[in-house]
Order: C-alpha cells, then sequence, then structure tokens
C-alpha cells in the first residue's frame, strides 16, 4: 500500500527538524497555523507560523535546550489530519530527558494549519522541564 503525500511531507519535515533544518518544517506551515503547546512553562495557543516559529525558538532559548536524538516511530495521515507519533532525547545542561510524544496535526492542501503537542507522559515532562 502506498502512502498517502501527507505522511510522507510531515516525515521529511521530521527528519529535517532532526538535522537542524528548520526551513522544512516551516515550508509545512500554514500562515495561518494554530498552535497549541504544552510544554510546561510554553503552554498556550499560538497564531499564525511567525508566533508558532518564534515559540520554538524561545523554547530553545530560554531553557538551553538541545535536541540530542529525535525519531519518529509512526506517522498516520489522510487528506485532513495526521498524527506523528515520535521519540526525543533532549538535555539542559547535563541533565537529560527521553520522552515519547504524539502530534496532531489538521491539514489543508499538504499544509498544516492546527497543531497540538502532546506528551505520552506529562508528568515526567513536567518535572525535568520544572527544574
Amino acid at each position: 500500500m502506498n502512502e498517502h503525500p501527507n505522511t510522507q511531507t510531515l516525515r521529511s519535515a521530521y527528519e529535517a527538524v532532526a538535522r537542524g533544518d528548520m526551513e522544512t518544517l516551516v515550508s509545512v506551515l500554514a500562515e495561518d497555523i494554530v498552535w497549541h503547546e504544552s510544554m510546561p512553562g510554553f503552554e498556550g495557543t499560538y497564531h499564525g507560523r511567525d508566533e508558532a516559529m518564534s515559540l520554538l525558538g524561545r523554547v530553545f532559548a530560554e531553557t538551553g535546550m538541545e535536541v540530542i536524538d529525535m525519531s519518529v516511530d509512526h506517522v498516520l495521515a489522510d487528506d485532513t489530519h495526521a498524527t506523528v507519533v515520535l521519540e526525543t532525547t533532549v538535555g539542559i545542561g547535563e541533565r537529560r530527558h527521553h520522552g515519547r510524544y504524539v502530534d496532531v496535526y489538521r491539514l489543508r492542501d499538504g499544509t498544516a494549519i492546527e497543531h497540538w503537542h502532546l506528551p505520552f507522559d506529562p508528568s515526567a515532562e513536567a518535572a525535568f522541564f520544572g527544574g
């Protein structure tokens, strides 16, 4: 069976982010995306690609976080929605956190118009980012 085009689009975007290529991520976000963020200290809803990318920049700048490893386990997509199941290992100084997440997207014409970021273990995420 062939993958839906949105599956490959999102998989490629995550692979690019893992390599530090944020331009590819930007290319799949609609100008008017609504980004729902759950990361402790950054929770909220962000409107538009500029706000979403500014949020991501703030996360790295304000936490000192670095992505050590990111891998996509599954991408399930159709014309209007996609779900990405991924694992990441991040570091802040000497501390490390390995987490599993699901990112859910609403799509229009192959671009993301809405995004939700959800950790499998919100308590572990809160403990790590809370100090």
